[in-house]
């Protein structure tokens, strides 16, 4: 089944949707629109956890191919957004010990959707992202997931730092994958409560997040190359980890 984007075009059918509380996956608004208009769309955004992005009208246009926009563009959700905070205490009631996988940068659709298929397979129990740094979940990324992004939880926060704190706060050890790590002396908390942050090819995971890792994690290699692609490296870890977890 082929999956396509579906967009909200014009002033009031946005308006309308977010006065309704709707859940989108991005707001689009002209950065020459001024007034109670603007102030209202960011007011409402900036409560529902809905990224909002200032653009030409000339990226507006190519968005919805000349539409009578009016300035103002949102783009529906292909999967439904969580809360951290709401999942995480479903996991530990399960009986389940949490693997939960955070996306740090990764802006690259064909990457999101790679890394949720391999989630899938692998088992992981929820991707956090960011509402910021991370691209979106929209119709490239559900392809290239292969319809994966329909059997995972997405969790999608204002503060990925402040939901990584709260992670380690509950007990899951923090891994972040680096260059600079260490390849051996960590595959003990793979059976243990885990969160393993991937962070961008280009800037990799933020210092404040880094700062609480409980290890750096390299893989081995020639290193023939600069790195390996995140959703690359993402299945070898998520593989590491199934496997101590799973195959005994």
């Amino acid at each position: 089944m082929e999956v396509k984007d579906t967009f909200i075009i014009g002033r009031k059918p946005v308006i309308d949707a977010l006065n309704a509380s709707r859940a989108l996956e991005k707001v689009w608004i002209d950065n020459n629109l001024k007034g109670e208009l603007e102030q209202d769309v960011r007011r409402m955004t900036r409560s529902l956890k809905i990224p909002l992005q200032y653009v030409p009208k000339a990226k507006l246009n190519s968005l919805v191919k000349n539409s009578n926009h009016q300035g103002l563009v949102a783009l529906m959700p292909l999967v439904d957004y969580l809360s951290i905070e709401d999942v995480l205490p479903h996991i530990f009631e399960s009986g389940k010990t949490p693997l939960i996988l955070v996306l740090d940068g990764v802006e690259d659709v064909r990457n999101i959707g790679a890394l949720a298929r391999s989630a899938v397979w692998f088992g992981v129990d929820a991707i956090l992202v960011s509402i910021k740094r991370t691209a979106r979940f929209n119709s490239f990324a559900y392809k290239s997931s292969a319809g994966a992004l329909n059997d995972i939880t997405v969790c999608r926060e204002i503060s990925l730092t402040k939901s990584v704190q709260y992670l380690k706060d509950c007990g899951l050890k923090i891994a972040v994958a680096d260059g600079k790590g260490t390849s051996q002396g960590h595959e003990t908390i793979f059976s243990e409560p885990l969160a393993l942050i991937l962070g961008s090819e280009e800037k990799g995971v933020v210092r404040e997040i880094a700062e609480l890792a409980d290890v750096f994690i390299r893989i081995e290699g020639t290193e023939k190359v600069e790195s390996l692609n995140v959703s690359v490296a993402g299945a070898i870890l998520l593989n590491e980890i199934f496997k101590i977890r799973n195959v005994r």
